[in-house]
């Protein structure tokens, strides 16, 4: 099946809420079989994660190409008609004016596309990273808390693993 990345955590979050508690202790037994098999999809799963986020650069790329041939397209449209209307004396003024302002609306709307999609696509990029990282995180807790046979305490508001406070031993 394919799940994303937050879905194979809140399966691992599930399998450790569901776990056996292990009678007069505060640990819990959990199918290590299952959480294998989570981890592994997790792996599976990363990649793509990797490859949406080249998808949007590569979409603000051609984004970015496709609004600089359209603005070279309008430019040159722009000095053809000027050329064409420096050729009637009558109206040469006017076509000076019209020419530069047509080169100055197309540069301005240019300018104005590139921006907003840097902006998206940094704003894109940032939300990413803080999800892989996040996820990077509650991952290498979860492992540790796991490999140090603590239990392991979410925290549903933050989404966040933390390891159990220990109970000193008697």
């Amino acid at each position: 099946m394919d799940y994303s990345l937050l879905d194979l955590i809140s399966m691992l979050d599930e399998v450790v809420r569901k776990a056996t508690p292990v009678p007069l202790s505060k640990k819990s037994m959990v199918d290590v079989a299952q959480i294998d098999e989570i981890a592994t999809e997790m792996r599976l799963v990363l990649p793509k994660e990797i490859q949406q986020a080249q998808n949007v650069v590569a979409d603000k790329n051609r984004i970015i190409s496709d609004a600089k041939r359209e603005a070279e397209d309008i430019i040159r449209k722009a000095e053809q008609r000027r050329n064409e209307l420096l050729d009637q004396n009558s109206i040469m003024k006017e076509a000076r004016k019209r020419a530069t302002e047509e080169i100055s609306n197309a540069q301005a709307r240019s300018n104005l596309i590139r921006t907003s999609t840097n902006d998206f696509t940094d704003k894109m990029l940032g939300r990413v990273e803080e999800l892989l990282a996040k996820d990077i995180n509650n991952l290498r807790i979860m492992r540790k808390t796991l490999n140090s046979g603590n239990d392991i305490q979410i925290d549903p508001a933050k989404q966040q693993v933390q390891k159990a406070p220990q109970q000193p031993k008697n």
